[in-house]
């Protein structure tokens, strides 16, 4: 679509001054879009890798709007010492981006204050400024919203959403008067808007507390029963079966399981399980195992097998439903067979279904486990352990940590300790960052340790280096500060004086003393900006799937230094023939570990963290990070809104196509090829 480009320009730098503003490249020309990558951004990309907030701040006056929003996208990731001089610029400015930018840095009780008081001035500002307070704020902010509620809920208020995410947050961290929070929660039970409703739920849905009001809870419950949203009665049914699972399985229609949508399906599969087992229980786990979604299918059986009443006499529906039905996925019938009291006349199948399937290895590994005795199964790990196959021994250490935690003490005698020793040092020696990292973790719960093996450890650390083995770093520190802290700490002192900030606050995290030292700035990579000024103004990224095709519009001006290193990798192929590593239902499926595939590595280089103004809805992209500044290639797609990721992952674009592929995309399944939509 082309504008005239004085129209334009007037309309874009109008969105930029209003606070809702939300910058898009659908009103630019393309020669305007050419000339901001080539000419304006790679100014602005110098202060992003130096991380100078000053500098930065001083671009958010620039004439260019989209050049203004890229730097307060900037702010978000970058160290402000000035905060006074911060807020000052976010009140001024009165955009979303800034204020994002500020809700992402630490604020002092008075600076809080500041806020409260412009809150209270200042209409405009309130949706900003609760912005702000749902990421920072404190006992004071909680009693300024609740204080204020019926403002926020009054026709004239363009600020409750903004409002409702602070209450909902707030109230899981302080008080407030239960006759206050009994009206808000009243309020928001019989909200219809599935955005209102999930913001002033949100805390409810993700804490640990219960409701104990039971009309509260009736009227909770009620919304399920009538509302449309399925993203509604997802809230509704998580919340209700945390406060009283016997309650609202006693409540829970039937009729329409089968029909759920998949992230509801999902929710019940998780929840019922806190339901005792009974008929009931099991015609619901019935009807979830006939879902035609593979993931349902999956979530269900793993809830099946860890019921702790779990009766013998439910095999029976598990073997004709999934274990013998062809039409199920190999992975979900390995899950049903896992999830049998009994599993020994299955390991042949089991061994059939995971042949040249590598990622099913691990199940495969846990119905081995459940049917070999300790001598049996730990001959396994060690042939795994061994094989030529890293991924077969990677899957031996990840097994190791669930049967070594199961086995009781007279099973764990002095031979059988050896022998575990041997085979952690066997795998410590393959020199393999993944299997390292996982190792790390065993050994800090398994006890077979010796005090003589700390210089063996220490020389093996040797194979690794910042910043690409930064997780090994990590995730040894923690074992060696609770198995030797005093040996360890010149070992860990020469670590900390290499600067990485993600590496320190882990060490300062995990108890160790770690001096204040200047980071070392990381090397980025450099994007090619002519070649992103080449690409469309939206280009679609084609990810061809084992379960079908996903299409996902980018946005370049928001993500330009991590787009550049994904097109590069797309041109060579480095996508293609890559497994998904992770699925977490109901948040993410993700993959493009172009290095090892199995979640630990990446490219050679390292992109800034272009943390976004966007919230993480579904169907959103974006890239996985060890902490600030260290993306690679690895990206995630969301199943559902995740609003605490806000402001602290890089957004790369969203799903325009495909989300039914992603919603049925399990651990394993390859992006057959990536390209770019011509």
């Amino acid at each position: 679509m082309k504008f005239n480009t004085k129209c334009v320009k007037s309309m874009c730098v109008l969105m930029v001054v209003t606070f809702s503003a939300f910058l898009t490249t659908s009103c630019m020309q393309e020669s305007a879009y050419s000339e901001l990558l080539t000419d304006e951004y790679p100014e602005l990309y110098q202060h992003v890798f130096d991380r100078n907030a000053d500098s930065l701040l001083a671009y958010t006056e620039h004439p260019d709007p989209f050049v203004q929003a890229q730097a307060w996208r900037a702010l978000i990731s970058t160290p402000v010492e000035d905060k006074d001089a911060l807020i000052t610029k976010a009140q001024y400015a009165n955009t979303e981006l800034g204020w994002m930018a500020l809700s992402a840095h630490e604020l002092t009780d008075e600076q809080l204050t500041r806020l409260h008081d412009l809150w209270n001035r200042r209409a405009s500002m309130r949706k900003g400024i609760s912005l702000v307070l749902g990421q920072q704020g404190n006992q004071e902010s909680l009693e300024l919203l609740v204080h204020n509620f019926d403002e926020i809920i009054g026709p004239d208020s363009d600020y409750e959403y903004s409002s409702a995410q602070a209450m909902g947050r707030l109230m899981m961290e302080y008080e407030i008067p239960e006759s206050s929070r009994r009206s808000i929660l009243r309020y928001a039970a019989v909200l219809e808007d599935e955005d209102l409703y999930r913001a002033y739920f949100y805390g409810l849905y993700r804490g640990d507390e219960i409701i104990e009001d039971e009309q509260i809870r009736t009227n909770i419950w009620e919304a399920y029963e009538w509302v449309e949203s399925p993203y509604i009665r997802q809230y509704a049914l998580r919340i209700a079966f945390k406060s009283d699972p016997e309650w609202t399985l006693d409540r829970l229609p039937l009729d329409d399981i089968n029909n759920m949508n998949v992230q509801l399906a999902v929710e019940l599969a998780n929840q019922v399980s806190n339901a005792g087992w009974g008929s009931k229980l099991e015609e619901v786990y019935s009807r979830l195992l006939d879902h035609p979604n593979p993931v349902v299918n999956e979530v269900a059986l793993s809830r099946i097998a860890n019921h702790p009443e779990k009766e013998e006499n439910f095999d029976t529906t598990i073997t004709e439903k999934v274990i013998e039905n062809d039409q199920k996925e190999a992975s979900v019938r390995l899950s049903g067979i896992m999830a049998l009291s009994e599993v020994d006349e299955y390991v042949s199948l089991a061994e059939s279904l995971s042949e040249g399937q590598e990622y099913l290895l691990i199940k495969k590994l846990r119905i081995y486990d459940k049917a070999l005795n300790t001598e049996g199964f730990l001959e396994k790990l060690e042939e795994y352990a061994g094989s030529t196959n890293r991924m077969e021994a990677l899957f031996a250490a990840q097994a190791m940590s669930g049967w070594w935690a199961d086995l009781e003490e007279g099973q764990k005698t002095a031979s059988i300790e050896e022998r575990v020793r041997n085979l952690v040092f066997d795998l410590l020696e393959r020199g393999d960052r993944s299997i390292t990292y996982i190792i790390a973790s065993f050994m800090g719960n398994a006890g077979v340790i010796l005090d003589e093996d700390f210089n063996r450890i220490e020389e093996l650390l040797t194979n690794y280096q910042l910043p690409e083995d930064i997780e090994v770093y990590q995730s040894m520190a923690g074992f060696l500060y609770e198995r030797f802290p005093e040996e360890a700490k010149g070992l860990i002192d020469s670590l900390a004086a290499k600067g990485n900030p993600a590496l320190n606050s882990t060490l300062s995290s995990q108890g160790w003393n770690v001096p204040d030292t200047e980071a070392e700035p990381p090397t980025f990579r450099t994007p090619e900006w002519q070649r992103l000024a080449e690409l469309d103004v939206e280009p679609v990224w084609v990810l061809e799937t084992e379960e079908g095709t996903i299409k996902i519009a980018m946005d370049v001006l928001s993500a330009p230094a991590t787009i550049s290193g994904i097109d590069s990798l797309t041109r060579a192929g480095a996508y293609d023939s890559i497994a998904f590593h992770r699925v977490v239902p109901n948040f993410v499926i993700q993959g493009g570990d172009v290095e090892t595939g199995d979640g630990f590595g990446g490219p050679d280089y390292v992109v800034p963290t272009e943390a976004s103004g966007k919230e993480y809805r579904r169907g959103m992209v974006g890239i996985a990070s060890a902490g600030t500044d260290t993306e690679g290639s690895q990206y995630f797609v969301m199943h559902d809104w995740a609003p605490h990721l806000n402001g602290r992952y890089t957004i790369i674009g969203e799903v325009i196509e495909g989300m039914d592929v992603v919603d049925r995309i399990m651990v394993g399944d390859i992006v057959l090829k990536a390209s770019w939509q011509r």
